[in-house]
């Protein structure tokens, strides 16, 4: 095996135990060519194990960018040729193509231990999934970010988190996965849950769908909550207060199926969760739309079907604005009736 596909091992998880020990001590000293080639790897590794669904108007947005992109370049075929490909190939091609230029940025880090730190990350209007070396699943949703090192599944298996993700992790004893944010760390061995951590939000909310897991500080021994299957902790780090209830846990995580469920949410809520997870803009001309609150469960409908809906259940009107250009984002501008 050469050391292409050595590295191509190593990065894909197809290398586990001894061997990847090995690989990881002999890195250091390792021709420069040698971890180059591992981080470009392990970066389109992360990139091409990524899934974003996104809505028509996003594809259509990612098709004229790439045809723009293509038209600088060299003369474009025949429009019929790319209107076949558009839901196609170019789809595949443009869906690639971000996650190269917003969904990974990695590199050596200048440490005394030169580690490799990979980012994956999900852009507004966008869910990803990606798979981690050790095999376990994550899904990011709109505006999220993950963090790991070239440790990950050898000495470590710690991630550092901004935003919201689920995580399907495999088990293994000898080395618990930690996920942080913030102050707060979450160890667990092998399960199912989901982490709300946006920065805007007071409070960080984890769900647990299966297995078990522990809510730790780290710069505090004494907070230490453990969770079982079915609840959810709403932890204040602030304060370090957690509360702990009893929940469906559906309702937290179906956002990975591409599926919001609101109940009884408060209006701000509303409007931060529609403008990540369509990377649009909503304006607020009267104060009083905040004071509603609203009840749906959204799966495959339309902009203006969302909001017709949240303009019956709230009495509020709204007006959607079309971008005017690539670049610019969609605008809802909501009122009071």
């Amino acid at each position: 095996m050469d050391d292409i596909e050595k590295i191509a091992a190593i990065v894909t998880g197809s290398v586990k135990g001894k061997s990847r020990k090995d690989f990881f001590s002999a890195f250091d000293t390792a021709p420069e060519k040698k971890k180059e080639e591992f981080s470009k790897l392990k970066n389109a590794w992360a990139c091409l194990s990524a899934t974003k669904p996104m809505p028509e108007y996003q594809v259509e947005n990612l098709y004229l960018n790439f045809k723009r992109q293509l038209a600088e370049k060299r003369k474009l075929p025949r429009m019929r040729t790319l209107s076949l490909l558009k839901y196609a190939a170019v789809f595949v091609f443009a869906v690639v193509l971000s996650a190269f230029f917003f969904y990974w940025q990695a590199g050596r880090t200048p440490t005394s231990t030169n580690k490799i730190y990979t980012t994956v990350v999900a852009d507004n209007g966008q869910i990803s999934k990606v798979i981690l070396p050790d095999s376990s699943v994550v899904w990011l949703n709109s505006g999220t970010r993950i963090t790991y090192d070239n440790g990950f599944a050898v000495d470590n298996r710690e991630i550092n988190l901004t935003g919201q993700a689920f995580f399907q992790v495999t088990k293994n004893k000898k080395i618990p996965l930690r996920v942080f944010s913030g102050n707060l760390e979450v160890k667990v061995l092998g399960t199912r849950f989901d982490i709300d951590a946006y920065p805007e939000n007071k409070s960080v909310n984890v769900v647990l769908e299966s297995g078990k897991i522990e809510l730790l500080h780290t710069r505090d021994d004494r907070f230490r909550h453990e969770l079982v299957a079915g609840e959810m902790a709403q932890c204040d780090m602030a304060s370090q207060k957690v509360s702990l209830t009893k929940v469906s846990h559906k309702e937290f995580t179906s956002w990975k199926e591409g599926i919001l469920i609101f109940r009884d949410e408060p209006m701000p809520s509303v409007i931060a969760r529609l403008q990540r997870r369509y990377n649009i803009t909503i304006e607020v001309r009267d104060p009083e739309v905040y004071r509603a609150v609203f009840t749906a469960t959204i799966k495959n409908e339309t902009l203006d079907e969302i909001f017709r809906s949240i303009s019956y259940a709230c009495s509020v009107r709204y007006k959607i604005i079309q971008a005017d250009s690539l670049d610019a984002k969609i605008r809802v501008i909501l009122n009071n009736r």
